[in-house]
């Protein structure tokens, strides 16, 4: 048994990647100060080994931890995830195995909601009623968006049969993405097949017209569904994605910020019109940044 599934079939791997690791981390640091503390104060010897016991039990699960978390890292994508496809109009379900594409400006991954998805797979409190859309990627190539793998890499068209595109369900699709990455059988319940002309408008419609999403998701997906500035709206969502809020990158690259109206203009696929004084230059901003996702 190698060192991998050791970890993943002692419940180590389940629920301790990410945000979880910080917690142990937390745990680890405590018990440390409290053996500490009890031999300041001169405690019993059987007492302080106790609590030894305890420090290096916490110790363990940490290690393993970040090995199994480095290894679902270093594994992530490499292998397809099987998803459950439902038909539509019988109800039967089968399994298609694909790897993970996303559309390029789809809203960006938040890591932690990936890692409350990570502990309630783990756990078995998933719900499975939650459908999973997903879309053909040779299709949407061919329709002309730029699709990467979960790594980020450019999907290209000759490989496109390989990759299902997550429209909705992206924090859930990359859970279960690392949970297989790091040696566990799960499958993605519930995968719902569309048929969408544009992502942008069928995932504006599908979050009730962007009204739970932050302004970095507005701002990103705008990036797909504005009428005029596609490539300011684009090069604001490089800069999102690169951590920027969204007032600086629009600051960076118009030396304005938008409003929201202006936004949810842009979402409905309107025109919109600047703020007054605001000058695009879009070259100009990402050297201000010096930003290694230059636009070609």
């Amino acid at each position: 048994m190698d060192k991998m599934n050791f970890i993943v079939e002692n419940q180590v791997a389940n629920i301790v990647m990410g945000a979880n690791i910080t917690e142990l981390k937390r745990a680890k640091k405590n018990a440390e100060e409290l053996l500490q503390s009890l031999k300041n104060r001169g405690a019993d010897e059987a007492v302080i080994k106790a609590q030894q016991d305890v420090v290096d039990a916490k110790n363990k699960q940490y290690d393993d931890s970040v090995e199994a978390e480095r290894q679902a890292q270093e594994n992530l994508g490499n292998s397809p995830v099987i998803f459950e496809v439902v038909d539509e109009a019988t109800g039967e379900k089968i399994e298609v195995s694909k790897k993970i594409a996303y559309v390029v400006n789809n809203r960006p991954i938040d890591n932690s909601k990936v890692d409350k998805f990570i502990a309630l797979i783990s756990n078995g409190k998933y719900e499975n009623a939650y459908p999973t859309i997903v879309a053909d990627a040779k299709t949407l190539i061919t329709a002309g968006y730029e699709l990467h793998d979960i790594r980020g890499n450019k999907v290209a068209a000759e490989e496109a049969d390989d990759f299902f595109v997550i429209l909705d369900g992206q924090h859930r699709s990359m859970a279960f993405a690392k949970l297989v990455a790091a040696g566990k059988d799960y499958k993605i319940p519930n995968t719902r097949v569309r048929s969408v002309e544009n992502v942008g408008e069928y995932l504006v419609d599908i979050n009730g017209t962007g009204t739970s999403w932050s302004n970095k998701d507005r701002l990103v997906v705008a990036a797909l569904t504005a009428g005029n500035h596609k490539d300011l709206f684009a090069s604001m969502a490089d800069l999102i994605n690169e951590g920027f809020n969204p007032s600086t990158s629009s600051i960076i690259f118009t030396g304005k910020k938008l409003s929201n109206n202006l936004i949810k203009k842009a979402l409905k696929g309107d025109d919109v019109a600047l703020p007054k004084d605001a000058k695009v230059d879009i070259e100009r901003g990402y050297k201000f940044v010096v930003c290694p996702v230059l636009r070609s």
